[in-house]
């Protein structure tokens, strides 16, 4: 792999990193302010901004840095896909038989 590989690795993690970080912040700030689920509302204008955020980070190193595209892009894909992955098998767990 060569340097623009490896910057575009470390780039589409860390973004993915930070998403995931303030998406479980705002899901365990939510959780606090109603314990029962009522206000889901609630998280939307965060989730637009944190949504706004992948874009626009993305956005910016793929123009104005030197990372690879595809190393860029699939890092973002998995940092940003692995917690979600999580999320659901915690809220589906497998039935043994």
């Amino acid at each position: 792999m060569d340097k623009s590989s490896w910057v575009g690795l470390l780039l589409g993690s860390l973004i993915g990193a930070i998403y995931v970080v303030w998406q479980a912040y705002d899901l365990r700030r939510q959780k606090k302010a109603s314990p029962d689920g009522s206000k889901v509302v609630a998280l939307v204008p965060s989730a637009a901004l944190r949504l706004l955020f992948v874009g626009l980070a993305w956005w910016a190193a793929y123009q104005y840095t030197s990372a690879d595209k595809r190393w860029l892009t699939g890092s973002l894909l998995v940092a940003y896909s692995l917690p979600l992955v999580w999320q659901v098998r915690r809220l589906f767990p497998r039935r043994s038989s």
